[in-house]
């Protein structure tokens, strides 16, 4: 009798009565306590049967509260995206791919700017690639593959070379990062998104969110503004969020992620007619930006970029970037030599950064990606391959979650935890590199030094570090870190008696 109460509650508890089940029941009634057994059994059944209208019931009393919020205007999708940068669109592009029914929401018209350094780094590549993106920009002449360069450190070591040749990158004409321009970069991602099936609606700005915790759906409100700029309220529906708003994201802040501004800033002035700047990209490291940088970046169609990065931690802060960028683009010895006396430069433009990712990326049936997540090294500020890869993730994430029945907030903490084990952790690491290096400056000075001696496989090596394709754990290995201290120890000899006579820079 035990055993015939046991296998009835497993049965009612799994809702699942198979064949042979029902024939293991029929032959425990053959036995004795017929009628009890009946009795029990019926009453299983009834069990069984009752869990299963509820569960039907529920199902068709949602769908009566949604049918409530259906009006001409609404619209039903899977996952809504807020923001159409390269985190955004990436993310749709996946999702879409998969099969789900998904919005891009953004609130400029293409082809829009962004102010940044352009410098698309090796994971972005691959999505690029992926996307059919890559091949267009090739095919239209709108990147340029950075194949030589170095950088120059505060006291004016130097060292150049072709980090494609020593990777044997040269061979397939790449190199481990390719410059695009952001008003051409984030289009193209945009469209590949939308040809893999995602409704993107341009010119909207989000007003409102709010999760309808009855019927299991996030609400967005928007404003959609037409040429004539005439404002229509629209709202849409959706199973899952995705926040990819930028770093100031208005939205994370609003839902509670996002608890603080932007940390860091960068500035960027496109030069054009320049014969003198000689290779694709080169770092400057001035003590007065440090532990920010700048850098001359080669554009596509014979153009450069000239940008200034304040990273925190130093003297620099973000209400100085204008002046700094302008001061070194006129009085540094390094900067102001390659770009000449008279530059064809643009008027600078700025944007903010949000460095080293969010503690928490993720709530009920939402998650946050790209630079209102954090996405960005502390240590170089380089932000697109993470926006990209963290679009990916976030799809990946989003996909398997609607297939499974389930975003609750304890399953969306896996994708938090994959970015955070993936890139997260160097995040940390970057962000005290560079406070050493702001503390210690000759540790640039040394570094410099070892490039010189070791050539160009090592700066090689150095460049995959610094954009993503190496772990900054490489600097810690026995044939790094020992040649630089003995190199910071022959710097300050040096500096001592004079025989490296540091530039003001």
């Amino acid at each position: 009798m035990a055993n015939l109460q046991t296998n009835l509650v497993n049965w009612a508890r799994d809702a699942k009565f198979s064949v042979t089940q029902w024939r293991d029941f029929d032959k425990l009634l053959q036995g004795n306590n017929r009628n009890i057994s009946y009795a029990v059994g019926g009453a299983a059944a009834l069990f069984a049967l009752g869990g299963i209208y509820r569960l039907a019931t529920r199902e068709k009393l949602n769908n009566k509260k949604f049918s409530d919020y259906m009006t001409p205007t609404v619209e039903y999708y899977d996952i809504a995206i807020v923001g159409a940068g390269p985190s955004g669109s990436t993310t749709g592009f996946y999702l879409s791919r998969n099969g789900h029914k998904v919005l891009i929401l953004e609130k400029k018209k293409f082809p829009r700017d962004k102010y940044c350094g352009d410098a698309v780094a090796t994971m972005a590549i691959k999505h690029l690639k992926e996307m059919g993106v890559l091949s267009e920009i090739e095919k239209e002449n709108k990147g340029c593959w950075a194949k030589s360069g170095g950088f120059i450190s505060p006291c004016g070591n130097s060292f150049l070379g072709n980090s494609a040749k020593e990777l044997g990158l040269d061979k397939t004409n790449e190199a481990t990062i390719i410059a695009i321009k952001r008003i051409w970069l984030d289009e193209k991602i945009a469209g590949a998104a939308r040809k893999a099936g995602c409704n993107l609606v341009e010119n909207t700005t989000v007003t409102k969110v709010e999760f309808l915790n009855d019927v299991g759906l996030w609400k967005i409100t928007s404003e959609q503004t037409d040429e004539a700029q005439k404002v229509t309220v629209i709202t849409y529906y959706a199973r899952g969020l995705v926040c990819a708003d930028g770093a100031p994201s208005k939205l994370g802040r609003e839902l509670g992620l996002v608890k603080n501004e932007p940390e860091g800033m960068c500035s960027r002035a496109y030069v054009k007619n320049n014969k003198l700047f000689n290779c694709d990209g080169l770092v400057f490291y001035p003590n007065r930006l440090l532990p920010g940088y700048c850098a001359i970046i080669r554009e596509a169609r014979d153009e450069l970029n000239f940008c200034t990065y304040i990273i925190p931690g130093g003297k620099a802060t973000n209400d100085d970037l204008p002046k700094l960028h302008d001061e070194i683009m006129k009085s540094d010895p390094y900067v102001s030599k390659l770009l000449g006396p008279d530059p064809d430069i643009e008027r600078m433009k700025a944007a903010s950064l949000r460095l080293g990712g969010v503690p928490k990326s993720y709530m009920q049936q939402l998650i946050l990606t790209g630079d209102a997540a954090g996405f960005i090294d502390p240590l170089t500020g380089e932000g697109i391959q993470y926006a990209m890869e963290g679009g990916k993730l976030a799809a990946d994430y989003l996909s398997k979650g609607l297939k499974q029945g389930t975003l609750s907030e304890s399953f969306l903490k896996t994708y938090h935890d994959r970015w955070y084990n993936e890139w997260g952790r160097e995040f940390y690491w970057s962000m005290k590199v560079s406070l050493l290096l702001y503390r210690f400056p000759i540790m640039l000075d040394a570094a410099a030094k070892v490039i010189e001696k070791r050539g160009s496989r090592f700066l090689a090596e150095w460049a995959l570090v610094m954009t993503g394709g190496k772990s900054k754990t490489w600097f810690l290995r026995f044939d790094v870190w020992p040649y630089i201290c003995m190199e910071m120890v022959g710097q300050m000899f040096r500096n001592l008696f004079g025989k490296n006579k540091t530039i003001a820079h």
